[in-house]
């Protein structure tokens, strides 16, 4: 694997023997019926990694995981919120400490951009949760924080899991 995750190879979820809640498998994020998942074409390569109680072991504002995903021409940092329907507004802020005031992502973002391949590092959020805010409301927030948001809409347990590809790569 040639994307850098240093001090926190502990926190890659696995194919088998995950020992973090929130990995259901290789690369897919799961949390009280919400799932997502990242699917790397040939030629790609991906890894999860849990932040919630791993990278991040405090009290501080965190979301639950990150996906790292590198293609030919580009790499994309997708940070991750699974979020019940009522907590769309905290999964925003949690997303936007991580970004502004966490030097461990900061850390691994500038080490992904450094590794090889494309040098940019495109970061993205994705909040997956089984009630949205209204298109207004959503913008609202978007704004107040200062990034762009992908919904991802899970209504129940039975519904089929969404690749993250579909919204951000």
């Amino acid at each position: 694997m040639t994307i850098p995750i240093a001090p926190y190879e502990k926190c890659v979820c696995k194919k088998m023997g995950n020992t973090f809640s929130l990995c259901d498998r290789e690369l897919t994020f799961i949390e009280k019926g919400k799932k997502i998942r990242l699917i790397p074409r040939k030629d790609e390569e991906a890894i999860a990694l849990v932040l919630d109680g791993c990278v991040f072991e405090d009290n501080e504002p965190k979301c639950d995981g990150l996906f790292l995903w590198k293609g030919r021409s580009r790499k994309c940092a997708i940070l991750v919120e699974l979020k019940g329907a009522h907590h769309i507004d905290w999964a925003f802020e949690q997303i936007a400490y991580v970004r502004q005031k966490r030097p461990e992502y900061r850390n691994l973002i500038e080490a992904f951009k450094t590794s090889e391949g494309p040098g940019m590092v495109i970061q993205k959020a994705v909040i997956v949760s089984n009630g949205m805010k209204d298109t207004n409301a959503w913008e609202k927030l978007e704004n107040q924080h200062g990034f762009r948001a992908c919904a991802v809409l899970q209504c129940e347990a039975t519904t089929p899991v969404r690749d993250v590809r579909e919204f951000c790569c």
